[in-house]
């Protein structure tokens, strides 16, 4: 059941009505988790069966180690439960991948390259890493006495079931659910203009934005050899705007059906192209997951407090983890450790960053700032290369078509998509008057923002502005006009295939 289609406004439409006419919260509990489950079925058939599993390992072992008489047990039915609820998930998602390595590893020392592992055809379960890992926050946080046993398992199994964060994330944890289910639940007029506002953002940025990028994308990368500098730029940024708005986009729905029904959700992107260093970045891309990996993988290794030689390698080993986490692929790991590499390098040469005012002292500092950005990003978008592009060949010539810029017009086949081949075609034959063209915009642009502090306050306003909480702020007749506004652009510009969303795959 995809956010998008008729069913699934049937079904919430039906949940809103059906909570709001319950007067006592159980009641209310008892129909979510039913209608949870009811859509990951319809989603995911018997999978069903695997979330279910997950639920009553990952509660019974919280109550077993809420009761441990000791420490020692306490570590013992810790380890047992970790290990049983990350099973299936490593067997779903990387049975196939281990045994490629397997069978890589045993064709280089066995004579005999006959002798391979066969595969299995496995289906992954959606949403399998997000609800394992919020079963596993609840059981490490009642191991560390950070939240408190909850006495009643269905209002545990709607904390893991909550079907807006069910496939897609975020990854919520128990401090942050189930307190909330101590409070009758009712739709306001403040939570109905949040919530509607919220969805409706997210939908412009998953079947507007996202899905309009995806071909082009696609059809660069596909085989990215036949293309220059200029085209794997354009390909590598639409890119990152298409796996944020893709992924947040999700985010932005799960988020205003869970303002809708009452029961809150945390927020999982804070305006990442916005950071200006890699640490920043990470405390603002996939908040859940970076704060899952520092607090329950990073911190628990030592984090900074063993040395400096030791946190290089918590961060390096946390951010492997992370790029293993979202997907069996040798370009995911790779990803992941590059990531570590540039956490390690900004912690290195943070001491030195505060020179650059007295380096270059007639920088204001909006332009600074303008600054930070854009060099964070030039880099966070390298590492996109690394993550869309899986063949190791394609992916050192995207780099280096990225890092080293040419102009190369051999380098070109024409795109299914007639106005972005004539605007391609048109640029690549004037290449040579663009650079100059560029270099006096550029140079125009610096001067421009040097002279005006005020216009660039003005940018930075409008980039930081959460626009779906301010048209919800907005008077009735407004916020009517902004959300017409919005279904006329989805009615206009959604894209004619509208492919699932990215990180149903994670």
């Amino acid at each position: 059941m995809q956010f998008n289609s008729v069913e699934f406004f049937i079904f919430f439409i039906t949940v809103l009505i059906l909570i709001n006419c319950l007067k006592k919260s159980h009641y209310q509990q008892a129909i979510l988790l039913g209608a949870s489950y009811f859509f990951y079925w319809t989603t995911s058939n018997y999978f069903v069966l695997l979330l279910l599993f997950i639920t009553v390992i990952s509660y019974q072992s919280g109550e077993a180690i809420y009761q441990a008489s000791n420490q020692a047990r306490k570590k013992t039915l810790l380890a047992i439960a970790l290990i049983s609820l990350l099973i299936p998930l490593a067997f779903f998602k990387y049975y196939n991948f281990g045994i490629e390595i397997i069978n890589q590893i045993t064709i280089i020392t066995i004579s005999n390259s006959s002798f391979n592992i066969p595969f299995l055809d496995l289906i992954l379960p959606i949403g399998i890493s997000f609800y394992t890992f919020s079963a596993i926050s609840y059981v490490v946080d009642i191991y560390t006495g950070t939240i408190q046993l909850e006495k009643n398992f269905y209002k545990y199994a709607l904390f893991v079931s909550y079907f807006p964060h069910l496939l897609s994330g975020p990854i919520v944890r128990g401090a942050q659910f189930l307190p909330q289910l101590k409070n009758h639940i009712a739709l306001s007029p403040k939570n109905l203009k949040i919530g509607v506002s919220i969805m409706l953002w997210g939908f412009v940025k998953k079947f507007v934005i996202a899905d309009n990028c995806a071909p082009i994308v696609n059809a660069i990368f596909i085989h990215p050899t036949e293309f220059n500098s200029l085209y794997i730029i354009i390909g590598t940024l639409l890119f990152g705007i298409q796996i944020y708005c893709d992924f947040s986009g999700y985010i932005d729905i799960a988020l205003g059906a869970a303002e809708l029904i009452g029961l809150h959700l945390p927020q999982n992107f804070f305006r990442p192209y916005l950071s200006k260093n890699p640490t920043e970045f990470w405390r603002r891309w996939n908040i859940t997951l970076s704060s899952f990996i520092r607090d329950y993988v990073y911190i628990p290794l030592g984090g900074n407090r063993k040395g400096t030689i030791r946190t290089y390698f918590n961060l390096e080993f946390s951010m492997l983890l992370c790029g293993l986490w979202h997907g069996a692929g040798w370009h995911f790991i790779i990803w992941g450790g590059y990531h570590g590499i540039l956490l390690s390098v900004h912690k290195i040469i943070a001491p030195q960053i505060g020179l650059f005012p007295k380096i270059i002292p007639f920088l204001n500092d909006h332009f600074r700032l303008f600054g930070k950005i854009l060099i964070t990003q030039y880099f966070i978008f390298l590492g996109w290369i690394m993550f869309r592009v899986g063949n190791p060949s394609d992916m050192i010539y995207c780099m280096n078509k990225y890092v080293f810029i040419d102009f190369n017009s051999s380098k070109f086949i024409p795109i299914k998509q007639p106005l972005f081949d004539a605007i391609m075609n048109i640029i690549i034959q004037c290449s040579s008057y663009i650079k100059i063209f560029f270099f006096i915009v550029v140079v125009v642009v610096i001067i421009f923002i040097l002279q005006s502090d005020y216009w660039m306050k003005k940018t930075i306003c409008i980039l930081t502005t959460d626009w779906p909480r301010f048209i919800s702020y907005l008077p009735l007749k407004y916020w009517v006009l902004s959300l017409t506004m919005m279904i006329f652009i989805l009615l206009c510009f959604t894209a004619s295939a509208n492919p699932e969303f990215i990180y149903f795959q994670f």
